[in-house]
């Protein structure tokens, strides 16, 4: 299903950013690369991102107009409706800590 991978990769994502980022951190400051930690959250909230259109889409499908029985089709909704969200929540914490990165240097000394 196209919402599996907003519902729970996306979360797995978003903490697998937090964690390559500090990772990235070190190397950037010894190597003089600071840009290395921008690129980190860039590759990360790209498929973040790309995950909220197909689960949104989902969601804003009418029952009217699907092919699937009417109970499964509010089912089908109402998770969507759960990993659009949980993706864009994702998206979220990846920008704000992409935003700390802009306020504070990574390479403050």
């Amino acid at each position: 299903m196209r919402i599996w991978f907003a519902l729970l990769v996306a979360p797995v994502l978003a903490l697998a950013d937090q964690g390559m980022s500090l990772a990235a951190t070190n190397w950037a400051c010894a190597a003089q690369r600071p840009i290395a930690v921008h690129l980190v959250h860039a590759l990360f909230l790209l498929p973040v991102a790309a995950s909220i259109v197909p689960a949104w889409r989902l969601w804003r499908v009418p029952v009217s107009t699907a092919t699937e029985r009417p109970h499964s089709v509010e089912e089908i909704r109402f998770l969507a409706g759960i990993a659009a969200g949980t993706a864009a929540i994702s998206a979220a914490a990846i920008v704000a800590m992409w935003m700390t990165t802009w306020v504070i240097a990574p390479c403050y000394s």
